[in-house]
């Protein structure tokens, strides 16, 4: 069984730095995104910074998973920086935020370029198609770090827009897995307006009729980010009477506040999600008392995974925050850069934006920071999708306290 790491307040541990360094060192011999905590000398160059972009959105909708995507960014950032930089050069990072709203997502990508970022991060407003064309246009580098969609990647302009996470149809073979090991054949599917995550339901729901759902779902609903009030969609979905719901949303208190609706109107009936919410324990408690109770949720970051304790622990050290608990968004960010910074290293040059596309696809085998031990990324001219299987996916549960409590026992994906 994959174990994981879960909040637990201030008692929270994980295996001691000595331990987890020696994993590490002898795992594989294949690329890795160890980089170790900030310690040893100071080696930082003084040569002219390489500009790296990120599209953060730390004030809107996605703010609460958008800052510990911005956290591994940042202790990335530092930690190549003090081990001598990217071709003796620092590392800048030069943080644009859209807000999750793609009316301002242009300004943002544009503000990047303006400032010479040679590769970027993008999240939530990365895949709408005004962005896509700016980032290709600019021969930008860009890492859509939270995607799960096929099409963002793979449908044109996309030469260099890539993405890590185990895409669409891995998700749907999961969740079919854990709708069958509860008997349930009628699912309900809510979400919210993120642009994103419209357009990853538009594909579920032919990839649901193709996997499990032949009858696609019995009940489709959505509401804004913003909302408060999720009456009237809750109804709604309880008169189609499903056997199970699955959310899909970037989480924060928009998923708290309707799980708690779900919680009253449906109590009985199985609730699982697909997004951030699963690592994001400030908004977990926005939740009414016992709302999250029984909700599945998949929970990429494990304890099986050396590298993820790793993180976690260089986390800690580096916020000063000893109950920090590491979460897949923490380790998106963290990955990203890391991933950035071998390519320029591989090109041995930052003033040739097809050089470095090349370099980047170049990149096989990395061990990342989310996902099972055995778990890896790998890139090429038509590979724009890193992850090289399903095994960045595992399920877990909420219990009473609004808390993940461990693995769920019904059923996890293998690899």
């Amino acid at each position: 069984m994959v174990k994981r790491l879960y909040y637990r307040g201030p008692a929270a541990g994980v295996m001691s730095l000595a331990l987890v360094t020696g994993l590490v060192g002898c795992a594989s011999t294949s690329t890795n995104s160890d980089g170790g905590a900030l310690s040893g000398p100071d080696l930082t160059p003084t040569g002219t910074p390489i500009v790296i972009g990120a599209d953060l959105d730390t004030t809107g909708p996605a703010a609460s998973y958008n800052l510990q995507t911005q956290a591994g960014i940042k202790l990335a950032v530092a930690q190549i920086n003090r081990a001598g930089g990217v071709l003796d050069r620092p590392l800048r990072l030069a943080e644009q935020n859209s807000e999750s709203d793609p009316a301002k997502a242009p300004t943002a990508y544009n503000g990047m370029i303006n400032d010479k970022a040679v590769a970027a991060i993008g999240y939530v407003t990365v895949g709408i198609p005004s962005v896509k064309s700016l980032v290709q246009d600019a021969k930008m580098l860009t890492i859509a770090a939270g995607s799960t969609s096929d099409a963002l990647v793979t449908t044109a302009p996309a030469d260099y827009l890539y993405s890590l996470l185990p895409t669409a149809p891995s998700y749907v073979e999961a969740m079919c897995g854990a709708f069958e090991s509860v008997g349930a054949k009628k699912i309900a599917i809510f979400h919210d307006d993120a642009p994103g995550v419209v357009g990853l339901v538009a594909s579920y729901d032919t990839l649901f009729k193709k996997s499990c759902l032949p009858e696609g779902f019995v009940g489709k609903e959505s509401a804004p980010l913003t909302a408060a009030d999720f009456t009237a969609p809750v109804a709604r979905i309880a008169a189609a009477k499903p056997d199970a719901i699955l959310t899909v949303s970037v989480g924060g208190t928009f998923q708290a506040q309707s799980e708690s609706a779900f919680a009253q109107a449906l109590p009985k009936t199985p609730r699982f999600a697909i997004g951030a919410f699963d690592g994001q324990p400030d908004s977990w408690k926005t939740a009414q008392p016992g709302a999250l109770n029984g909700l599945v949720v998949i929970h990429p970051v494990t304890s099986d995974n050396p590298r993820t304790v790793q993180l976690q622990e260089d986390l800690r050290a580096f916020s000063g925050d000893t109950n920090l608990s590491v979460s897949q968004t923490h380790a998106l960010g963290y990955d990203s850069v890391k991933l950035i910074a071998l390519a320029i290293e591989k090109a041995g040059t930052v003033d040739n934006p097809d050089a470095l596309n090349t370099a980047f696809q170049e990149i096989k085998g990395y061990q990342p920071t989310f996902g099972q031990a055995a778990f890896t990324l790998s890139f090429g001219a038509d590979k724009h999708i890193a992850a090289d299987s399903s095994c960045g996916l595992a399920f877990a549960v909420f219990g009473k306290e609004n808390t993940l409590t461990g693995s769920w026992a019904d059923y996890q994906p293998t690899c």
